[in-house]
This record gives structure tokens, C-alpha cells and sequence, in this order.
């Protein structure tokens, strides 16, 4: 037990996802293949002593907002803050401005999934955005922004090469109060904010993507921590406008039919 809550401390400080299905290997490396009549047990009580000790809750998204993405976000699990924000995520917002950066990533994370939710096409029941739109969206507010991913201008390097030590040197970097957006948004993919796949033949189609380009959606992470109503709301916020009530009355409809499917 003390391992997996040493475990999940690690990864809430780190902001990485937990797979329940490899968390007990993680943990306890070759011991876990004598250890698996009591991996479940084990990691409730550590995730018993995570929200005792420090307030934290350790949750899986809930199934019917998990199951149009891939099955590995299926066991994916996330470590979660266990006071209950208003629409606007006024306790987020406290929390992530105390530090600069904090609150830069924080805003940026925001606007990216605010243009994935209002400039989105629809794909098998998941709003997506080309790499390109996107960029080009952002670069709309910020002009330090480039008006397109590095990623698309570097085809020689690998997502690898964006998550190394060394990649602040290799690409663009931040302009100002500017952030690196191609690094934060691997991260952001890398946390499961944000869901990244390659435009294939069936989805050319969206946004008017080329095959092989990517396209980004909301993640499972945000669906659990931000949720599609606190998006409304930021939109809202940064537009000087009440959030707009058909966007809620679908976000209401849309509960009110996954209930009525359970039943």
C-alpha cells in the first residue's frame, strides 16, 4: 500500500494519468506477478489513504462520457482536486493564478478547448480540430503564436523529439509572456486534456485537413476536472456575454438521454 500511494503521489504531482491496469506493475515491478489476488485492495486503500491525508480523490471518467474514446482511456484514472467548483471555476482559477506560469498554461489550455468545442466538426460523437485551424485560431489572439504547428514544419521530427530536454532549443520556443504552445499542447496530450490522431482517409474531411495532418478533441482528463459547461462559461467570460443558453440546453439534453439510456 505504501508503494501505491507513494505511486500516486508521484503522479499527482507529476499531472501523468494512472492505467489501473499497470499501476500495481509500476509499483512493485516484478512483485506484482505474485501480488494480483490483492492489486485491487490494495490500490483502493491507497486511494482511501490520498484523499484522508491529503484531500485528493483518485477517479475514473464516468463510463457513459468515456465510450466513444479508444479503450485504453477505459482503465485511465486521475488524481483530482475533491472541492466542488462553480460554473466559471472560480476555485481553479484561484489556485492557478498564484503562480505566472501556472495561469498562462492554465489560459491556454482553456482557449484550445474552447476553440476544439466551438470550431470542432463532430466525428463519431467527438468534436475535432485540425492542427492547422487550430494554430491558426490561436495565432488570432496572439500573433507570438505561430500560424502553424511546428510539428507540420518539421516533419523530420518525432513527438519524442518535442518532449526532450532539449526541444525549448530545437523549436520556437515562448515570445514574452508567451508559452512554447507546441510543447504545452504535447503536454496537454500527454496529461489526456487532449485527445491527437492523424487525418486519415474517413476524416479528411474535417476542417478541410490534409491526410496525415493531426486533428486535437477533448480529452477524458477534461471532461472529468473541467467539464463542457465550465468551457461554456469561459467563452462567455473572455467574450463579455452571457453563456449562450442553447449550449446549455443541449449539455442538458444530452444528460437527460444518457439517463433515460441507463434506466
Amino acid at each position: 500500500v505504501t508503494d501505491l500511494s507513494r505511486l500516486l503521489l508521484f503522479k499527482a504531482l507529476s499531472g501523468e494519468p494512472i492505467d489501473r491496469t499497470k499501476v500495481a506493475k509500476e509499483a512493485w515491478g516484478e512483485r506484482a506477478a505474485n501480488c494480483k489476488g490483492v492489486t485491487n485492495a490494495a490500490l483502493d486503500k491507497s486511494v482511501e489513504r490520498m484523499r484522508n491525508v491529503l484531500g485528493v480523490d483518485v477517479k475514473r471518467v464516468p463510463e457513459d462520457q468515456v465510450k466513444n474514446f479508444p479503450n485504453k482511456f477505459k482503465e485511465r484514472m486521475y488524481i483530482v482536486n475533491t472541492i466542488k467548483d462553480d460554473e466559471s471555476g472560480s476555485h481553479s482559477k484561484a489556485l492557478h493564478s498564484v503562480h505566472l506560469d501556472s495561469a498562462i498554461e492554465k489560459g491556454l489550455l482553456m482557449l484550445i478547448l474552447a476553440f476544439i468545442y466551438c470550431k470542432g466538426e463532430v466525428q463519431d460523437h467527438i468534436r475535432w480540430i485540425s492542427a492547422g485551424d487550430l494554430y491558426r485560431l490561436l495565432h488570432s489572439v496572439d500573433e507570438n503564436i505561430p500560424a502553424e504547428p511546428t510539428i507540420l514544419k518539421n516533419k523530420r521530427d518525432s513527438i519524442g523529439d518535442l518532449a526532450s530536454p532539449s526541444a525549448s532549443k530545437k523549436f520556437h520556443g515562448g515570445v514574452g509572456l508567451t508559452p512554447d504552445v507546441d510543447m504545452l499542447v504535447e503536454k496537454f496530450v500527454h496529461m489526456d486534456y487532449i485527445l491527437k490522431k492523424k487525418a486519415d482517409k474517413t476524416n479528411t474531411g474535417t476542417n478541410s485537413t490534409d491526410e496525415g495532418a493531426f486533428l486535437y478533441a477533448m480529452g477524458p482528463r477534461t471532461l472529468l476536472e473541467i467539464g463542457r459547461k465550465q468551457i461554456i462559461y469561459f467563452c462567455a467570460e473572455i467574450l463579455d456575454e452571457q453563456p449562450d443558453p442553447t449550449m446549455l440546453q443541449e449539455l442538458e439534453d444530452e444528460g437527460a438521454e444518457d439517463h433515460r439510456r441507463e434506466q
